[in-house]
């Protein structure tokens, strides 16, 4: 009982059982997985602010010096800012917190989402690229051996509720970007969250015969974007929607019940003064502080404001998903149809059905590992979110302080394979989430496997313009902390 009255009576989402509570810090280690901040912002400012002509060097780890911020950075920061202003120099800059303070150093400016430098840039960047965006662009998929082409949506959804807007229009509440991939069939699915990072631009040798392949795909020229805008209509709104709609309504309503009960009271104690007033004025007793027409005048306008109130409050319950936007679109090729455009024969690799063999017996290999320690492992290959395995330690399994999800990238191979390809979204996911994240070696020979769980496997991030990593083994197992071996 005493449980039922905290939950009803409470505004926020602050009181919450234990089974929330967990449910909660998955959700968060799964963002911190996926997290921008360092690896990402560092990434694209490092490119964009010197592509604007920025001049950044770097000096100590994890830290640099801005000697020249361009003045159209700065000219676009006097138009959008809103706080501090952009310097023309900065002594020191990081974009971990970490080593924002360092002893003997001057301290560093961290750069994050927010930070009106980032934005200039950002925004500047959007502006010059909008239409590129819009035009779209041609990638390379140097990770997929097949011959399917296949078209790379960017795609925006937001979220908004009844109140209006000064300038017309409805307030928007939330917002969600997606990638997803149009097939010549027409079937589409989610790509995933940064699969451009994952994919170069082709070759300025490679240019023309791609350009000769795409004459002959008479599917591009059909309506693909309004088959990207029906699978994320279908797909991927209706969750951000249930989401949003979920977690607001619960709280509106219990602020309707609120506002309800605590108004509803205090026009009724100044109905109830009135009236009390009403009596003694006609006795001829009179309150020179306060009379029956300010106490009746007093629950009027609480009533009034209990109404406009409940009204805002019905206006935010009206929630709707807005049209998805296409911003923009890539072509990808993949490395195998690249190939036949090229005229080249791929190098000696197992086909696709016994490379596919290989891969699942990796995956079936290290599902089972996990459930024979007792965690509940979840297979999330199809989401391309950085890792192949999400595996949830029980309560009772886990150490004081310990994450409550692993993160599990599988990557089957030949027993006699000396190699292995990382993508830069597995590596920058792998520098989120370094003691959860596990890279999983699984050497498989017909039907015997032999598996190695690495923690803290990669020692540098990969350049900007790098898609993925080719690592020795060896080397890989000699630097990082082996977990396990089966």
């Amino acid at each position: 009982e005493l449980q039922k009255l905290l939950d009803e009576n409470a505004l926020t989402e602050d009181t919450m059982d234990v089974h929330s509570v967990t449910a909660i810090r998955a959700d968060m280690e799964r963002m911190e997985a996926r997290r921008l901040q360092p690896y990402f912002i560092e990434s694209f400012f490092l490119a964009a602010f010197r592509q604007l002509g920025g001049k950044i060097h770097a000096r100590e780890n994890g830290r640099y010096e801005i000697t020249s911020v361009p003045f159209a950075v700065r000219n676009r920061d006097s138009q959008i800012g809103t706080g501090e202003s952009v310097l023309r120099r900065y002594e020191r800059i990081a974009f971990d917190k970490a080593y924002c303070t360092v002893q003997g150093q001057a301290a560093a400016v961290l750069i994050a989402p927010g930070h009106p430098l980032l934005e200039a840039v950002i925004d500047l960047v959007r502006e010059r690229s909008m239409d590129v965006m819009k035009r779209g662009t041609i990638f390379v998929d140097e990770n997929d051996a097949g011959t399917d082409a296949r078209l790379l949506f960017y795609i925006e959804d937001a979220v908004q509720d009844g109140v209006p807007l000064p300038g017309g229009g409805r307030r928007i509440i939330s917002k969600h970007i997606h990638f997803v991939e149009i097939r010549a069939d027409g079937s589409a699915a989610n790509a995933g969250y940064a699969p451009y990072l994952d994919y170069r631009a082709p070759q300025p040798e490679e240019a023309e015969p791609i350009r000769t392949f795409l004459a002959g795909q008479d599917w591009l020229s059909r309506d693909v974007e309004g088959l990207a805008r029906s699978y994320a209509v279908r797909a991927l709104i209706p969750t951000h929607l249930k989401e949003i709609r979920e977690r607001r309504t619960a709280r509106i309503d219990k602020t309707i019940k609120a506002v309800k009960e605590r108004l509803t009271a205090e026009i009724q104690y100044w109905d109830y003064r009135a009236g009390e007033l009403r009596e003694k004025e006609a006795a001829g007793k009179t309150n020179a502080g306060l009379n029956a027409q300010k106490a009746a005048q007093r629950a009027e306008e609480l009533s009034a404001r209990m109404q406009r109130r409940l009204a805002e409050l019905d206006m935010e319950k009206h929630i709707a998903p807005t049209a998805p936007i296409v911003v923009g679109g890539a072509l990808v090729i993949p490395r195998g149809r690249l190939s036949m455009i090229m005229g080249h024969v791929e190098s000696m690799t197992a086909d696709p059905a016994a490379r596919s063999a290989v891969e699942q017996a990796a995956m079936n290999t290290v599902m089972e590992i996990e459930r024979s320690l007792g965690y509940l492992p979840r297979d999330v290959s199809a989401e391309k979110v950085g890792y192949d395995v999400e595996s949830e330690i029980p309560m009772h399994l886990r150490a004081s302080g310990d994450a409550p999800l692993r993160f599990i990238e599988v990557k089957g191979r030949r027993a006699d394979a000396a190699t292995v390809t990382v993508t830069k979204n597995e590596i920058l996911t792998a520098f989120n989430k370094p003691a959860a994240y596990i890279l999983a070696l699984v050497a498989v020979d017909g039907t015997r496997t032999r598996t190695t769980y690495l923690q803290r496997p990669f020692r540098e991030r990969p350049d900007f313009a790098a898609t993925s990593v080719n690592y020795d083994i060896k080397e890989l197992m000699d630097g990082a902390t082996v977990l396990l071996q089966r």
